[in-house]
């Protein structure tokens, strides 16, 4: 190529260059793109991590989280203070929040919303994490059916005061959750919200939504409009990861949650992954014998040789624990190798000399490789015994939580802790959580966890990891691998993204940046020089 040629083309480019920075910074839509999921518009319903980050833009509660340190910062609440004894906190709401039907957000608002949310037929599954609240316990278990006997009352129209059975340290960081959010009395007992009814407190309002995607705008009457730079948001379901990151190449998405076809990402510094406060795992069905007898599970989980699955070429952080160890917390070690005597010891114990009279293992699996490898694994040790096992993986269209309706053994699933203390493990698996889908019942396991919540400091620490040892002993759960969060964004062109080990991410948090040069550009520039 001559240098005329040369100087033309690199002219070209230049110009090319200089319309993306134009086109940048007159930018007024936020692209996110993610798997082909649902998205429940109900935040008492929703309980997928995708969920809350969507859910994010529409609702606030009293607290959200800073987006770097994940530390709770006042929202919806203008004020706070709790009593010397650490059990009644008391929440002025701000006096220009608002639902973005431009009615007040109100003290009752958040007082009927929560008693909304622990009504049994709700079927809120956090729900449990109230638990904390005086009376919210026997209520929501239906074991008192007066309302008004749960520690939340309205002072007047905007000051809210909450009891609590105990001191709580960590109860500013539960409600940042979206779960905690007040509910418009408009949609309060509806079972199906559509886009047209939808009435949140939140930074942007739901426009459309279908199987494709999801459209918002900013909301100018929320409270803080001032301070939420995009002027609106589209979040695209898309099938196909290679579209997804081609639409990422040529600029119209600017953020990929958990997909990408790295091979023909143009920008791979654009890559941001991190360990995140969670955990994948395999559990029992507990409800059902002989799996409801911890010699049978604890004997089965002996079979298996855990070096072969918690292995580094699996998995970024392989793990015998539940909780992803923090400062001032120490989780004990779980069952980590094979240990056929004893496993044979405990099912003769619990009445099977003969391990082939054990029931059939229905095990649920994702449809990976991975999992598959694992599968094989577990199945081979078993099988050594004469043990059967049945594999399911979901079919089309069908999540696995779906399949175990149908009725599972031992089944895989993950868990994201909801805000950044142990309990956001471990009271899920008291005997009458809402998210205890194992079934697992323990009353020493029960009382360890209550017993924590009037503990405070080292020793409520030490409380908690007595708790998860009881439950790792027990094999009702069998760790595999603490998370890794996997995104795709270009942070010099989205200020206010920030790696963090919750993957949250507040969209009011979020503005234009300036974008990188798109590489394709860069390379032919760089080809086009003589």
């Amino acid at each position: 190529m001559n240098r005329r040629i040369a100087a033309l083309v690199t002219v070209i480019l230049l110009a090319a260059t200089q319309t993306m920075f134009a086109q940048a910074a007159e930018r007024t839509e936020f692209v996110v793109g993610l798997g082909p999921y649902g998205v429940e518009l109900n935040p008492y319903r929703a309980i997928y991590s995708h969920e809350m980050q969507i859910l994010d833009a529409m609702y606030e509660g009293l607290f959200s989280y800073d987006p770097q340190t994940m530390d709770p910062v006042r929202a919806q609440a203008e004020f706070f203070k709790k009593s010397a004894d650490g059990k009644t906190w008391t929440f002025t709401l701000r006096k220009d929040a608002l639902w973005s039907d431009g009615t007040p957000v109100t003290a009752e608002d958040y007082v009927e919303s929560w008693r909304y949310l622990l009504t049994p037929e709700t079927g809120a599954d956090y729900a449990v994490f109230l638990d904390i609240v005086k009376g919210a316990r026997d209520f929501r278990s239906g074991k008192n059916r007066r309302p008004e006997s749960v520690g939340i009352r309205a002072i007047d129209e905007k000051t809210l005061e909450v009891q609590l059975e105990a001191p709580a340290a960590y109860f500013t960081r539960l409600l940042c959750h979206m779960s905690f959010v007040p509910i418009h009395q408009s949609l309060r007992g509806k079972r199906t919200w559509t886009v047209d009814q939808s009435v949140g407190n939140g930074p942007y309002v739901l426009i459309s939504a279908d199987d494709k995607e999801m459209r918002f705008k900013k909301n100018d009457r929320y409270w803080d409009a001032a301070s939420v730079a995009i002027p609106a948001l589209r979040v695209l379901f898309l099938d196909s990861e290679t579209e997804a990151t081609t639409r990422y190449n040529d600029g119209e998405i600017q953020w990929l949650m958990d997909m990408a076809d790295t091979d023909i990402l143009g920008a791979p510094d654009d890559i941001q992954y991190a360990p995140s406060f969670g955990t994948g795992y395999y559990f029992w069905n507990a409800l059902r014998k002989p799996w409801n007898d911890a010699r049978v599970r604890k004997a089965l989980a002996l079979l298996v040789p855990w070096e072969r699955i918690r292995t580094s070429d699996n998995y970024y952080s392989p793990t015998s624990t539940l909780v992803l160890p923090f400062a001032g917390y120490e989780s004990p070690v779980g069952i980590e190798s094979a240990d056929v005597d004893a496993a044979k010891s405990l099912l003769s114990a619990a009445g099977f000399s003969d391990p082939a009279s054990l029931p059939v293992i229905k095990l649920l699996i994702p449809d990976t490789p991975t999992h598959q490898a694992n599968a094989a694994i577990m199945t081979e040790a078993w099988n050594a015994l004469g043990i059967r096992t049945e594999i399911s993986i979901p079919a089309d269209n069908e999540s696995i939580r779906e399949l175990r309706q149908k009725g599972f053994t031992l089944s895989f699933t993950s868990w994201i802790g909801d805000f950044a203390d142990p309990a956001a493990f471990l009271l899920m698996w008291t005997s009458d959580s809402t998210l205890n889908e194992a079934g697992y019942k323990s009353k020493e396991y029960d009382d360890l966890v209550r017993r924590s919540m009037n503990e405070e400091g080292v020793v409520r620490m030490a409380t908690l990891a007595a708790a998860e040892a009881m439950l790792l002993a027990d094999a009702a759960v069998l760790p595999i691998y603490h998370s890794l969060s996997f995104d795709v964004i270009d942070t010099t062109a989205i200020n206010g993204w920030f790696i963090n080990p919750m993957d949250v991410h507040p969209f009011k948090s979020l503005s234009f940046g300036t974008p990188k040069a798109n590489p394709n550009v860069a390379m032919a520039e760089k080809k086009a020089m003589p």
